[in-house]
């Protein structure tokens, strides 16, 4: 399930971590993320079990900070899945579920953008699972890297 994030969740998000490897492609204080936020940057967070555990961030102004964004298309930005519950397919139904969230909740949005680590391969792997394309293009200008640059259209 996918929910706005609320200070009521605050204490639960301040509490996500990613595994070692997995430091360098996201984010790690939620809470400090989210205060440092600007009004086009929509935060929220993936609730399972009543818990919380992910976060990722709808970039209402994705192709403004980004020369290849599209400008029909809402970015998806620094998703993190908490290291206790990766591997158990919950990431994938978060994507899944992502495309009809959109077009609810954002309807002038035709695509979803976000860019991914070359090296994380397991995510990368998950976004094509759940509807991403590579659109072959690599984005460079990210801190640890080339990314695949990748888009899922919202059209029904």
């Amino acid at each position: 399930m996918i929910e706005k994030y609320s200070f009521k969740r605050e204490d639960e998000a301040r509490l996500l971590s990613v595994r070692d490897d997995q430091e360098e492609f996201t984010v790690s204080n939620v809470p400090q993320v989210v205060a440092d936020l600007a009004p086009e940057e929509h935060p929220h967070l993936i609730i399972h079990d009543h818990k919380t555990v992910g976060f990722f961030i709808l970039d209402l102004g994705y192709s403004k900070k980004f020369q290849f964004g599209d400008v029909k298309a809402i970015g998806v930005r620094a998703l993190l899945l908490d290291h206790r519950y990766q591997g158990k397919g919950i990431a994938k139904q978060a994507l899944s579920s992502l495309a009809g969230y959109v077009r609810a909740e954002y309807p002038q949005f035709e695509a979803m953008q976000l860019t991914v680590n070359c090296r994380n391969i397991p995510a990368y792997q998950c976004y094509l699972k759940c509807g991403f394309d590579d659109t072959g293009e690599l984005y460079h200008g990210g801190p640890v890297g080339p990314q695949h640059i990748m888009q899922a259209c919202l059209k029904p």
